[in-house]
């Protein structure tokens, strides 16, 4: 925590646009408790767990644990851990989307709610889809060769973190139920969603730990021997973090409250 970098110029980047983006939130709860006719006031605890959300993915990629993430390989599976398991469902838990629903005047949320019943945004938001396209990026990132890519180019670095967040929102946010999404899985399709989370991470760490060899010649340069070690712990790392990290939403039901801004989402009907 006493070292800090800001990763380049691409890395730089990435933190403001964090940082407008913590800004747009907070200027869309005074918008809309401004213009709410009902004196409705948003959620303090989803304002706090969106803006935690983004104060720990600052931590995870600025802090010590972002610059030992270029040296071993164990340190770089706890960030993504984090990204994972811990920013994106507080960024889900923050109900962004109810957010825009409650700030947006009429005509606005008439549109939103239409393109929230798109086919794209249905298919993505589906279980099927979102756990597609979670487990498709995970696998991919982890190929020798786009992992290489990574290391190698702060922009490709960054463009894999803004993918893991994008497809990990995708899965948290119908699992933690907060925003008006066209697809809410019962108690049994959260389950097998989180089940379904846990196969690819799976499939990483066992080729990780069974590996004869290390993988990424990277760290191989820089560690030498103790590659092959640094391996294993990192995928200690997804055995012991990833297979139960999605136990989350079980815990994440504390904070329910009154809902503010927006009706779930169905066929017949746009969000008034």
């Amino acid at each position: 925590m006493l070292e800090w970098t800001l990763d380049g110029p691409v890395g730089a980047s990435f933190l403001v646009l964090l940082a407008l983006t913590g800004l747009v939130y907070l200027g869309a709860v005074r918008r809309g408790e401004r213009l709410d006719r009902r004196g409705r006031r948003w959620p303090r605890q989803r304002s706090a767990c969106f803006l935690g959300g983004l104060l720990v993915l600052v931590i995870d990629l600025y802090s010590e644990i972002g610059i030992e993430a270029d040296l071993r390989l164990t340190d770089h599976m706890v960030e993504h851990m984090v990204m994972w398991l811990v920013v994106a469902p507080l960024l889900a838990a923050g109900a962004p989307v109810r957010l825009a629903f409650y700030a947006l005047p009429r005509a606005g949320r008439h549109r939103l709610g239409r393109w929230l019943r798109s086919r794209p945004v249905s298919v993505l938001t589906s279980p099927v889809g979102s756990v597609s396209v979670f487990s498709a990026v995970l696998l991919i990132a982890h190929v020798p060769a786009v992992y290489g890519l990574t290391l190698r180019s702060d922009f490709a670095h960054e463009t894999e973190h803004g993918l893991f967040l994008l497809t990990s929102l995708l899965v948290w946010a119908p699992l933690l139920g907060v925003d008006p999404l066209p697809h809410r899985p019962s108690r049994k399709g959260q389950a097998l969603c989180m089940l379904a989370c846990m196969v690819p991470m799976a499939l990483v760490a066992a080729w990780l730990s069974s590996a004869a060899h290390p993988v990424y010649g990277h760290y191989v340069a820089l560690l030498g021997q103790a590659a092959l070690s640094d391996q294993r712990h990192a995928a200690m790392v997804m055995w012991i973090g990833g297979i139960p990290g999605f136990a989350v939403p079980a815990i994440a039901r504390y904070a329910r409250p009154r809902r503010v801004g927006a009706p779930r989402l169905s066929s017949r009907r746009v969000p008034a």
